[in-house]
């Protein structure tokens, strides 16, 4: 238990439940984070061991006023799987104003991760929290993920913008924009090409990892436990699921979830992952257009996805009519802030640069 002045920073225990799920339901309200089947599956029962938390509570009346959660996961650094620490947003009482207090929770949360060998952490800070990862608690800033989105109801879409406050004369650039038709379906020129919903993954994907876990040196790793875990077994969330198949096996898949992104309603790409090949790459083709289907007859406002510009599923997304987000349409910026725990030297030290990682919705926990 380390002591600060007004306040005691302490690791999570069981015996803390009750009191974490009522700090989060009084910060975020009734939202998942809140619910304990939720808290279970993302501190609990993930597939690379029990979530670390740190705790802070008032010195005189021991009340709860913040925490800090790293969520083990399994990623792929330099040709070898190490555990990392996904940092979520720390939940603070909004009635505590120490400053300092982030910085302990996180600085203890970082602590703890590197004596159980975690690696390195990493996470993608809300604009409220970014400074204090970066300035305090010794997280390198590695740079930001575009944010690409696809106008589904531009009137509705371009009407919604204008009630933001945006200025009119972007708001007129935009809509011109949103009006932009979808590029017509393609009709892929490769045999067997086929789409399908999936209900779970199976071995079949533990192949397909097996063929595209070299494509970047930094990659969670997507075998079919994790993916199981991240999108069929997650309470709260409903994600469908499709992959594209030739000649028996997965060329790739896509991972879909309807939401709200800031005042949209959105259907997201939560993951989009394609092998290396001419078949991959028509089958992400393939799986874009099929995404756009299933939310179009949602009647969502918009489609969402994140892809670094270094990737095959950047260009895909951009072929497909996909747009990099201007700011004033971002409910809020991605980037990407990582801390090393192991020697200098490491292997790990690869994930201090932006254009060694993939990165989708999925990687987030807000994906």
């Amino acid at each position: 238990m380390t002591k600060d002045p007004g306040w005691l920073l302490s690791r999570y225990s069981a015996a803390d439940a009750q009191d974490s799920l009522e700090l989060v339901r009084s910060v975020l309200g009734e939202s998942e984070a809140a619910v304990p089947a939720f808290e279970a599956w993302q501190r609990r029962r993930t597939t690379a061991g029990t979530a670390i938390a740190t705790l802070a509570r008032e010195a005189t009346s021991g009340r709860l006023i913040g925490q800090a959660v790293t969520v083990p996961v399994r990623v792929r650094v330099a040709g070898k799987v190490r555990v990392a620490g996904l940092s979520l947003d720390p939940v603070i009482d909004p009635a505590c104003q120490d400053r300092g207090l982030v910085a302990g929770l996180l600085n203890d949360a970082c602590a703890l991760s590197a004596q159980q060998s975690i690696a390195f952490a990493y996470g993608f800070p809300s604009q409220p929290f970014y400074s204090t990862f970066v300035n305090r608690a010794e997280f390198k800033s590695v740079g930001s993920v575009p944010l690409l989105f696809l106008p589904l109801n531009p009137e509705r879409l371009a009407k919604k913008t204008l009630h933001s406050g945006a200025e009119v004369k972007m708001a007129s650039i935009a809509r011109r924009v949103w009006r932009s038709p979808l590029p017509a379906p393609r009709q892929e020129a490769l045999p067997g090409l086929e789409i399908a919903q999936i209900d779970s993954f199976d071995g079949s994907f533990a192949a397909f990892w097996d063929r595209v876990q070299h494509r970047f040196p930094v990659m969670v790793v997507r075998d079919p436990t994790y993916l199981n875990w991240r999108f069929i077994d997650v309470p709260m969330r409903e994600y469908k699921a499709f992959a594209a198949r030739s000649e028996g096996e997965v060329r790739g898949f896509i991972a879909l979830r309807a939401t709200t992104l800031g005042q949209f309603s959105a259907g997201l790409i939560a993951d989009l992952l394609v092998e290396d090949s001419a078949e991959g790459r028509a089958a992400g083709r393939l799986l874009i257009d099929q995404a756009y289907s299933y939310f179009r007859d949602r009647d969502v406002d918009i489609l969402a996805s994140l892809a670094l510009r270094h990737t095959d599923e950047f260009r895909l997304l951009r072929s497909r009519g996909f747009w990099v987000s201007p700011k004033f349409l971002q409910p809020r910026p991605f980037r990407l802030v990582v801390r090393c725990h192991d020697e200098e030297g490491s292997p790990s030290r690869v994930a201090y640069e932006l254009r060694n990682w993939f990165v989708t919705l999925g990687d987030l926990d807000v994906g």
